[in-house]
């Protein structure tokens, strides 16, 4: 870009000597073949000035794109980060919740069970005292299955918090995993970008060109492609037929320079960075 710049402070220079040598050649009463020559130079230093102010906005646009790619990358990076760390916190909580729970359903299982074997020992006391007790032990019978009933039934309620709990980790840990996956995929399509693949072939009657790059590459039908030569732009492509070892694509009308034409060995990137699919 620098060089770009002071080739174009070194036109304006000499372009400003020509319109000095072409005010004092106007001055003078002879036309000759130097005034017809030096306007045609002075035609073509315009052109090639604007050709290079073209390519000079086209590096800046490149160039903000990138720089807004990257923020756009370590945003989500951030994002990606802070998601985690939450999902593990909650994670471990629930760990936490489960197993306090797991401990309440083991006493109540204790608890359960000796409740049990007193009602067993009071049937046996009741065949052994005969008819007379009859009423006070039915009565305690009935206090014990009541206590037994509340007991199962908090064990039924801690099974199914532990149950909702057990279901809530799975759906983090998921979440988890399938945000790790984008960040993956993410990252992957941005070291794609800088791939590059040569020219094999030009077509100029029919405008297109064959790239030595097919199925399995970065490219695929929808990816817009940038003509490069030792680092400069010299044009644009639109797939139009992805093969298994080559790729067919038309140049973009208008996206070569003038004077200027794409060759074989010339560099083939994508123009923008692939995004991930969500």
């Amino acid at each position: 870009m620098l060089a770009l710049q002071n080739k174009l402070q070194s036109n304006r220079i000499d372009m400003k000597g020509c319109i000095q040598e072409y005010q004092e050649t106007q001055r003078s009463t002879e036309v000759s073949e130097k005034k017809q020559a030096f306007l045609q130079d002075f035609k073509e230093m315009i052109s090639y000035r604007k050709t290079l102010d073209k390519e000079i906005r086209t590096w800046t646009s490149l160039r903000n794109d990138m720089i807004k790619n990257r923020g756009l990358a370590a945003e989500e990076n951030l994002s990606l980060i802070s998601n985690k760390a939450s999902v593990t916190q909650q994670r471990d909580e629930q760990l936490s919740k489960e197993a306090e729970l797991k401990e309440e359903e083991v006493q109540l299982n204790a608890d359960l069970s000796k409740i049990n074997k007193q009602i067993e020992e009071l049937k046996s006391k009741l065949q052994d005292f005969g008819v007379s007790s009859v009423q006070e032990i039915q009565e305690k019978m009935e206090s014990l299955e009541a206590s037994n009933k509340k007991l199962q039934e908090d064990i039924d309620q801690i099974k199914s918090v532990t149950e909702v709990a057990s279901k809530r980790r799975a759906e983090q840990a998921s979440e988890l995993a399938s945000r790790q996956k984008e960040q993956a995929e993410y990252r992957a399509a941005l070291a794609k970008n800088g791939e590059e693949y040569p020219v094999l072939s030009v077509d100029p009657q029919w405008g297109f060109v064959v790239i030595g790059a097919g199925q399995g590459s970065s490219i695929d039908p929808n990816t817009v492609l940038l003509v490069t030569r030792e680092g400069r732009s010299i044009g644009k492509l639109k797939v139009t037929s992805l093969e298994k070892n080559q790729t067919v694509a038309d140049i973009i009308k208008d996206s070569v320079p003038s004077g200027m034409s794409i060759q074989p060995g010339d560099r083939v990137q994508l123009l923008r960075p692939r995004q991930s699919a969500k």
